[in-house]
């Protein structure tokens, strides 16, 4: 009874199973991206819609100088969903010839896209795609981004973007995830903001109310029994400070948390509670 064991073992081990190919980025832009050359990295771009009726207030000019762009990989990860391999492939895009000098200004905003592509069939197949998921960024650069799990087997793309002007900051947060072929900006918030660089100490006539406020932010299972097995987490978002929307306007607290669960391809807010602190706003220490 051994040796017919030890011959099935041998015939076993002298089978090579095809082994899984490497995921290459420059066939990943290909696909992606209309004419790309992976020499200079540029490709040939076809205006949004987006582009087309907002202009300048989403990304570049729509016209023959801004045909050609330069893109960017940014992130690259892989994973394992629903027991199959995949790689997630964050990239950016912006005018490669701009015919009034570089693209970096303070709006200048890339294109920001998402694919992702599964191990399918012994090969690399794409399964969502959006190279213009938004315009998003400034001075030319894509904001920065974290890898995130939003679910058991579901990752996204979490954004962080600052913006800064006339000693006013803020900060945004945008979350990008596959929906079906596609991929999709399904939440953004405001998740800090302050005037502290507004403030000169000095200038008695010129001393504005300082404000600021800022949240942490956290994905979580559904604690609801009838969401126990949902695809998507929930977020919390837990605020603190206050802000002032403009001069018009007083100082208002920003003391909350709210909760926002996934229905109908986004995020939307389900709980608000409001919070009440009497320890007023410090100014740093310098300022």
């Amino acid at each position: 009874m051994k040796a017919p064991l030890l011959c099935i073992l041998i015939v076993l081990a002298s089978v090579r199973l095809p082994a899984q190919a490497s995921f290459s980025t420059d066939d990943a832009l290909k696909q992606l991206y209309h004419n790309y050359n992976p020499a200079d990295k540029t490709a040939q771009w076809l205006c949004t819609k987006e582009q087309q009726s907002k202009g300048m207030h989403a990304g570049w000019p729509c016209t023959k100088e801004n045909e050609t762009v330069s893109v960017s990989t940014i992130l690259t990860a892989r994973v394992v969903e629903d027991e199959a391999d995949r790689v997630y492939l964050f990239t950016s895009a912006k005018p490669a010839h701009d015919p009034e000098g570089e693209y970096n200004c303070h709006a200048c905003a890339p294109a920001i896209g998402v694919a992702v592509f599964v191990w399918q069939d012994q090969r690399w197949i794409t399964e969502s795609a959006n190279i213009s998921a938004g315009f998003l960024g400034g001075w030319g650069d894509p904001p920065s981004v974290n890898f995130i799990q939003v679910g058991p087997d579901k990752h996204g793309l979490l954004l962080s973007s600052d913006d800064e002007g006339q000693g006013f900051s803020s900060s945004f947060k945008v979350l990008l995830i596959p929906i079906g072929k596609s991929v999709e900006n399904v939440w953004s918030i405001q998740d800090e903001d302050d005037d502290f660089d507004a403030i000169d100490p000095d200038d008695k006539s010129n001393n504005p109310p300082l404000y600021h406020s800022s949240a942490a932010i956290r994905f979580f299972a559904p604690k609801d029994v009838n969401r126990a097995n949902s695809t998507y987490y929930d977020i919390e978002v837990i605020s603190r400070g206050s802000s002032m929307p403009d001069y018009n306007h007083p100082v208002k607290p920003e003391n909350w948390t709210e909760i926002y669960s996934f229905k109908d391809g986004r995020y939307r807010l389900v709980r608000r509670t409001v919070l009440h602190e009497t320890n007023p706003i410090e100014r740093p220490k310098g300022k």
